[in-house]
């Protein structure tokens, strides 16, 4: 009888133990799953984080660059609108009828001048010599025109040329005063010294250099004004 009851019992722990070792290598195998899948988890969320910080990291390099270039840019903007306001203040002073004490003597004088001559050619010579003494102010201001046009294209830097055409109209005009005015004493003055004397002179209200100087200024403004703005705010 113990015998016979022996047997399915042994057959039963058998299975139970089998059962129970099926159950723990399921129960570790899902729980292997589950760690594996929850690593798999980890390193994609590991690695989207990863790419998404060198994503933000490498924008950000952009935008400081874009915001450095940007800001050179408005800086130069600056430097060329300061310079056309100072070569306008400077020839306009350069023309200015008053003189002081010594302007002009820097002129060569011809052996056949009275001391009447010598006194109206050193001041028609004196606008030349004020400007002559910006000039490394001008070669500044004229260096950054093909800055200038990378900047903001070539039909902008038009003011340059501008600027360029005014000051040499003025040093020609002087240079043909002086040049004529020995003629004075044979009757022949050329009919444009008048019109060389308005060049070398503010004639008032109604000056044309002085207006066209006002003109390539506002030229300058309008197109450097809108990138300094941009920066300032």
């Amino acid at each position: 009888m113990w015998t016979s009851l022996i047997g399915p019992a042994v057959v039963a722990a058998v299975i139970s133990g089998v059962v129970a070792a099926i159950g723990i290598w399921i129960s570790a195998r899902t729980t292997r799953s589950i760690h594996t899948e929850k690593l798999e988890f980890d390193r994609e969320q590991a690695e989207r984080r990863i790419n998404a910080e060198i994503g933000l990291a490498e924008k950000k390099v952009d935008l400081d660059r874009a915001f450095a270039a940007w800001k050179r840019k408005a800086e130069f903007a600056e430097e060329v609108l300061s310079d056309f306001y100072q070569a306008r203040d400077v020839i306009n002073g350069a023309r200015s009828p008053g003189s002081f004490g010594g302007e002009g003597t820097t002129r060569q004088k011809g052996d056949w001048e009275s001391e009447s001559d010598t006194g109206t050619l050193n001041a028609y010579f004196a606008t030349t010599e004020r400007l002559v003494n910006q000039r490394e102010f001008f070669a500044q201001l004229h260096a950054r025109r093909y800055r200038f046009m990378t900047y903001f294209g070539n039909e902008a830097s038009k003011p340059y040329a501008d600027l360029h055409r005014i000051y040499a109209e003025i040093v020609v005009s002087v240079r043909m005063l002086i040049q004529t005015h020995q003629q004075r004493a044979y009757g022949t003055l050329p009919e444009n010294r008048q019109q060389w004397q308005a060049v070398i002179r503010d004639v008032g209200d109604d000056d044309a250099v002085r207006g066209r100087l006002d003109r390539l200024v506002e030229a300058v403004e309008a197109t450097c004004g809108p990138t300094i703005r941009e920066i300032s705010h």
